[in-house]
């Protein structure tokens, strides 16, 4: 039976009880309100919710130049984050993900162009993808044609590789964090749970502990509790998403952590009935939902792979 393509409905990361909701000291009085009247003096549009969570929602959002000789203005995506809603595990990750986002800049990663904060309330103004994320094309869609398949899973590799390059890993990829600019040009995006892994171009890093990211695309590895290499979760991450688009559907039913974990390591996935895809996508594929840590592609492996060269 085909799994359900849908959000991933729990991130592991979430699983920590959230904070009681006490506000912070000193800090009762800021609300939404305030913070887009004080956005708006600075030339700040905040326009409709286009996205939420369970500790920030998205806006759509335009900036418009104090000065009117400064420029026309332009769009924005305005994220903005309650820390009175956040769990402790993600108030000590807030910091790793406010460095890796202005650290990082890459064609195919989003571009953050400014961070401010007031009160609890933080708000991070980025690139705007208009036509939203990669799940709900495929949703749309069905699934993706070969060509368009590795035109996006290129353009991801390309933005993975240059985050490994530089020391970071994601470990939460999955579509719902690669956003579509058009039809044609995707964006990784939602470093909540990235990290410095190891030096610039300094190859193999310290293993993580720090057990997050979506179950339905998580390694065995990280559901097994134990420290695992976040360069080769990316990996795993990355096959998930490769095989959703390719085939409409999920590759593990994760419902049930252990169940799916004994299915990971026996390799125990299957297509759609029917779907005659080309070989070498499901060899691509297979390398990268590879139980074995030491035998998984890596990013570089992945980046010369013939069939993503076209």
């Amino acid at each position: 039976m085909d799994k359900k393509l849908a959000p991933a409905p729990q991130t592991i990361g979430e699983q920590q009880s959230q904070s009681s909701g006490s506000e912070v000291s000193g800090q009762s009085s800021w609300s939404r309100v305030r913070v887009k009247t004080v956005l708006n003096a600075k030339g700040y549009i905040i326009g409709s919710c286009i996205g939420s969570g369970s500790y920030s929602k998205v806006y759509k959002s335009f900036y418009r130049p104090p000065r009117l000789d400064s420029g026309l203005g332009h769009s924005l995506a305005c994220k903005l984050i309650d820390r009175r809603r956040i769990s402790k595990e993600y108030e000590r990750l807030l910091p790793r993900e406010t460095v890796a986002m202005l650290a990082l800049s890459h064609p195919h990663i989003v571009s953050v162009m400014s961070i401010q904060e007031y009160g609890p309330f933080v708000c991070v103004f980025m690139d705007l993808c208009r036509y939203g994320d990669l799940l709900q094309y495929v949703q749309a869609m069905k699934r993706v044609t070969e060509r368009r398949s590795r035109l996006f899973f290129r353009q991801l590799v390309g933005a993975v590789r240059y985050m490994h390059e530089q020391g970071f890993c994601h470990r939460d990829i999955k579509c719902e964090n690669v956003l579509l600019v058009n039809a044609s040009y995707v964006k990784l995006t939602d470093f909540s749970f990235a990290k410095r892994c190891c030096a610039p171009r300094g190859g193999a890093g310290e293993l993580s502990s720090t057990f997050c990211g979506s179950i339905a695309y998580t390694a065995p590895e990280v559901l097994k509790g134990i420290p695992y290499d976040p360069k080769a979760h990316d990996m795993w991450s990355l096959g998930c998403v490769l095989f959703i688009m390719v085939s409409g559907s999920m590759p593990f039913d994760e419902s049930n952590v252990r169940i799916t974990i004994g299915r990971q390591e026996r390799k125990e996935y299957g297509y759609p009935a029917g779907l005659n895809l080309n070989p070498a996508i499901v060899g691509l594929v297979d390398r990268l939902i590879e139980p074995d840590v030491s035998v998984r592609a890596t990013i570089g492996q992945v980046a010369e792979d013939p069939w993503l060269r076209g």
